[in-house]
């Protein structure tokens, strides 16, 4: 009886085993826990203990069946255990593989779509690392993508570094974008540049998104408005102020000298004079003109704009009057600061028979008497 005892007892352990994996692998198994706890129970009880005695053939019996019905029942088809860690896993690369396939579209679309931009963008992390565009590395030269920062300031004229960092410093959470102005030195020599960036706080994180673009000194500033070097000259202003007498509208003509200019160019260089003049004729057309195909450059600093709004004259003699940052206008290119001060000459016209030399002529006149050191104010009107 001790040798079958055994077989039993094997066939026993062998029946727990299976319903133990049917009900961690697949979640069954419950009517074979309550028909495989009796079975123990009677081992236990009439075999090991010897409290009662029943006909062994009865054990046999109830052991046999139990395996045969949890065998019966049980699923072949997942194989063995590690089958269903398998599946799980290839379900979770498959998932993952395709969010990563999603993931490098939209990176790729990202990429393309900052080089659609002409301007150049760069990406500072907390690390102080650098990320530049294809643009960005066309306007300033590095061997790769991903440069210091540290590099990239030490290709910065010296004598804009610091302003450039106190800039930086600046950016808040509130106030979270800055401009500014520096030289960098490209292929031996520097050159202007125009920097627009936004300060962005992530958790404990400070990062830095910038946008660069080059400054052309000939045709500053680089938009549609091509201030200086594309501003017409004396036939132009002739034929515009003959045409506005053929539609007998009154205007007035506003002659000005940017007077202090060639001190501007004797102390920082003639680059540093014509961002100034280009930023000011920007600032007045803004202001006081529709366009600026109504400024005209007469010599090197004096200019002349028609303008045909009357409201448009009127804030303009406000803003002389009063004086202050509408008419001497203030700026700063990297570490230069200095402030472009003015003299105007205004001439209204409402009669439109008078030969065209003449009409411009009174407006000459009346900036020279505004430059004359016996004026008082920096502006004359004859009306």
């Amino acid at each position: 009886m001790g040798e079958h005892m055994n077989t039993e007892v094997l066939v026993l352990l062998i029946w727990a085993f299976f319903v133990l994996v049917k009900k961690i692998r697949s979640k069954r198994g419950d009517l074979d826990i309550v028909l495989l706890i009796p079975g123990i129970a009677a081992y236990v009880l009439f075999m090991v203990f010897e409290l009662a005695e029943i006909p062994y053939w009865y054990f046999q019996v109830y052991v046999f069946a139990g395996l045969g019905f949890t065998l019966l029942f049980f699923d072949w088809k997942k194989g063995k255990i590690g089958n269903r860690s398998k599946d799980k896993y290839k379900t979770l690369k498959k998932e993952y593989d395709n969010l990563a396939d999603r993931s490098e579209l939209l990176r790729e679309r990202f990429i393309n779509m900052l080089d659609l931009i002409d301007d150049g963008i760069a990406f500072r992390s907390d690390d102080n690392m650098v990320f530049g565009t294809t643009n960005f590395l066309k306007l300033i030269p590095f061997d790769n993508h991903e440069f210091s920062f540290d590099a990239f300031l030490m290709r910065m004229h010296p004598e804009d570094k610091t302003t450039y960092l106190e800039t930086l410093n600046k950016a808040t959470s509130k106030k979270p974008t800055y401009k500014a102005q520096y030289r960098m030195k490209k292929d031996g020599e520097y050159h202007w540049f125009k920097e627009k960036g936004r300060m962005m706080k992530q958790e404990k994180r400070t990062l830095f998104i910038m946008t660069i673009k080059g400054m052309d000194v000939k045709k500053y500033p680089e938009t549609n408005i091509e201030v200086l070097n594309n501003l017409k000259i004396d036939r132009a202003y002739y034929e515009h102020i003959q045409s506005l007498n053929r539609q007998r509208n009154p205007y007035s003509i506003v002659s000005f000298e940017l007077t202090n200019i060639p001190q501007i160019n004797n102390r920082y260089g003639r680059d540093i004079g014509d961002l100034m003049m280009g930023e000011y004729i920007k600032k007045l057309a803004y202001h006081f003109l529709k366009d600026i195909h109504s400024v005209f450059r007469l010599s090197g600093i004096r200019f002349a704009m028609v303008v045909t709004d009357h409201r448009k004259v009127e804030m303009l003699k406000r803003a002389l009057e009063e004086g202050g940052e509408l008419i001497n206008h203030r700026m700063t290119f990297g570490s230069v600061t200095e402030t472009v001060y003015p003299c105007f000459g205004i001439s209204h016209v409402k009669m439109f028979d008078e030969p065209v030399d003449e009409i411009a002529q009174r407006a000459e006149k009346a900036l020279n008497i505004a430059l004359d050191d016996n004026t008082a104010d920096n502006y004359f009107i004859i009306r």
